[in-house]
């Protein structure tokens, strides 16, 4: 089955998107020569005979262009999407914190309750506790004013290394963690307290390829908090799965760099092998398409979920979480929803939700949807 009739029988609830055409032939072309981009390019002699790597960084430096970085501070590589970037984020948090003498079991990594489920993978990985810090019920963000009462009630409970994955682009909803308000909290927060440290990320494995060319404000590393930043390619970046890309800044590279015992080489990826193929074809599309054709196809796409939305927001029991600057929405469905039809038309997926907002906790039958 053809990744259109996925989206057909599938609906509105699942992300299915449709890789353009010379990201498709990159793959084909490619794929016989199985080009394997072992370790990291930052930390090794580039031969001429390795082009794939050599792509690999032109990638990545207009990758850090994009996000108002620079190239002097910020390093990087194609992964295999977020969970693998926000496993390696977890893993790179623990060992800054491990560089600051602060033990396993004072760090504890803090989340909301619609964080991405890779999120708790990685701290079990890490052999980290987590705490869910409430969201604001009427943006369905992370609560800044909870976020901070949560910090100071765990720097009592004895924690002094925080882990904060922030998310631009929920799965279910869309929304966004308002991450330069949390810079300003956490910077005062180290003000009270000289002995705690913060290691943020942006988890933007959704929206990572729609922000920037709607917001040419949006410079996230110009926040010195803020140690890596994540976004998929296999998501809205047009390329087929799997294709993500990890940022983060340079001078954290030796706490996770390992030497290869049989090569000349370092390594401070996750995977250690790498294909070669997903730089390529992600390179191709920025250069394909560039900012304005990301922009043209964002901005009808936004259209139509608008149009979606102001089509269906006068059906009794059910209500929209949406936000300007994405391509999906949540859809929370109320005890007087009745229209089971109208469920099945549009193709989505209910399940109930528990959600911790500031002063409740609720258990809500919420779908995303995808446009």
């Amino acid at each position: 089955m053809g990744l259109r009739e996925q989206k057909k029988y599938r609906g509105l609830s699942h992300l299915v998107t449709f890789p353009e055409k010379i990201a498709i032939k990159v793959w084909q072309k490619i794929l016989p020569y199985n080009p394997n981009n072992l370790g990291n390019w930052s930390i090794k002699e580039i031969k001429p005979d390795q082009e794939t790597s050599v792509i690999e960084r032109e990638l990545i430096w207009q990758m850090i262009d994009l996000y108002g970085g620079s190239k002097n501070d910020l390093e990087g590589y194609v992964t295999s999407g977020g969970t693998e970037s926000n496993i390696f984020s977890s893993w790179l948090g623990r060992k800054f914190f491990e560089s600051k003498n602060i033990k396993k079991e004072k760090i504890i990594l803090v989340k909301t309750s619609l964080t991405h489920y890779s999120i708790e993978k990685a701290a079990d990985i890490i052999g980290v506790e987590t705490f869910i810090t409430p969201l604001n019920e009427e943006d369905w963000k992370m609560d800044v004013n909870g976020l901070e009462k949560s910090i100071r009630e765990l720097k009592k409970q004895g924690y002094k290394g925080f882990l904060m994955p922030l998310t631009l682009g929920y799965t279910l909803t869309g929304t966004f963690d308002p991450f330069e308000e949390i810079c300003g909290v956490m910077r005062r927060l180290k003000k009270d307290f000289q002995d705690i440290e913060f290691f943020l990320w942006l988890d933007a494995a959704i929206n990572g390829l729609i922000e920037p060319f709607l917001n040419e404000s949006f410079k996230p590393f110009k926040h010195p908090e803020i140690k890596t930043f994540l976004t998929d390619f296999h998501k809205f970046g047009f390329t087929p799965i799997p294709a993500g890309i990890i940022l983060y800044r340079k001078e954290l590279r030796e706490l996770i760099e390992k030497q290869i015992d049989y090569l000349s080489e370092k390594d401070n990826t996750l995977l250690g092998t790498r294909s070669g193929i997903a730089p390529v074809a992600c390179w191709a599309i920025i250069n394909y398409l560039g900012k304005n054709g990301f922009k043209k196809i964002i901005l009808k796409r936004i259209k139509k979920k608008d149009d979606f939305i102001k089509e269906n927001k006068d059906i009794k029991g059910i209500d929209f979480i949406s936000c300007s600057h994405n391509l999906n929405c949540g859809i929370l469905v109320k005890k007087s929803f009745r229209d089971k039809k109208w469920v099945k038309k549009a193709g989505l997926n209910f399940r109930e939700i528990e959600v911790k907002f500031v002063h409740s906790k609720r258990k809500l039958l919420m779908s995303k949807a995808f446009f």
